[in-house]
């Protein structure tokens, strides 16, 4: 099995140490609920929401082809700086340090049809692989939800791609932008100043999702 923490290391990130880059996040947050104001903090000059497309040949959401796309906008009034990124401690492929990833809760395999122990064996390494240990830190509780911090450069926004599960909330250090992806919705909202939300709104990729400027009271769609 790979080393633990393998994935954001390739990335050039690591786990925070505890929640303190993100403690400023919870008092600027609307009630807990699905408005665009539970998932970006308030204080910011334009907001603006990004629909999640489903896949046309599959029934896949296309989650982190728009993240990206939306990172890609950002990126250039961002540069080298660190950014902070927390993602949501319930994801079923999350294991605890001291538990066996291959029958950790969570995650599990099914064979269907005849099969012998190795391939079973096979099957339970290949999860487990797929499979994040969870930080020896304390989340960032905020309402109704707690995350586990990593921070690096803005590319390692994808380091857990693998899993097909977004993060939840990403910012840079000096919290020029803010985007939030609650885990119920099929849609990214984005705080930042006019520059940013321009920039976003005008690239071809995201007009054609439907970005649209959004207030703090709008409620995000759901995923059902």
């Amino acid at each position: 099995m790979p080393p633990m923490d393998e994935y954001l290391r390739a990335a050039g990130a690591s786990w925070s140490a505890g929640p303190a880059a993100g403690e400023w996040i919870g008092p600027l947050l609307d009630e807990f609920g699905p408005t665009l104001g539970h998932a970006v903090p308030a204080g910011y000059e334009a907001y603006v929401v990004v629909p999640i497309p489903w896949g046309e040949e599959d029934p896949e959401r296309h989650d982190y082809q728009v993240l990206e796309a939306l990172i890609e906008q950002v990126a250039p009034f961002t540069g080298a700086q660190v950014v902070h990124t927390a993602l949501w401690e319930g994801w079923g492929w999350l294991y605890n340090r001291d538990e066996d990833p291959r029958t950790a809760a969570g995650s599990s395999v099914f064979l269907v049809g005849p099969h012998d122990d190795g391939e079973l064996r096979r099957a339970q390494e290949a999860m487990a692989r797929r499979r994040v240990a969870r930080p020896d830190a304390s989340p960032l509780t905020l309402p109704g939800r707690n995350y586990f911090l990593w921070s690096g450069p803005l590319s390692s926004v994808g380091a857990l791609r693998h899993t097909g599960d977004i993060p939840s909330l990403i910012w840079p250090e000096d919290r020029s932008w803010f985007i939030g992806a609650p885990i119920y919705t099929s849609e990214i909202a984005l705080g930042a100043d006019e520059r940013v939300a321009r920039a976003v709104l005008d690239a071809p990729a995201l007009r054609e999702l439907g970005a649209r400027r959004a207030g703090r009271d709008e409620v995000l769609q759901g995923d059902d």
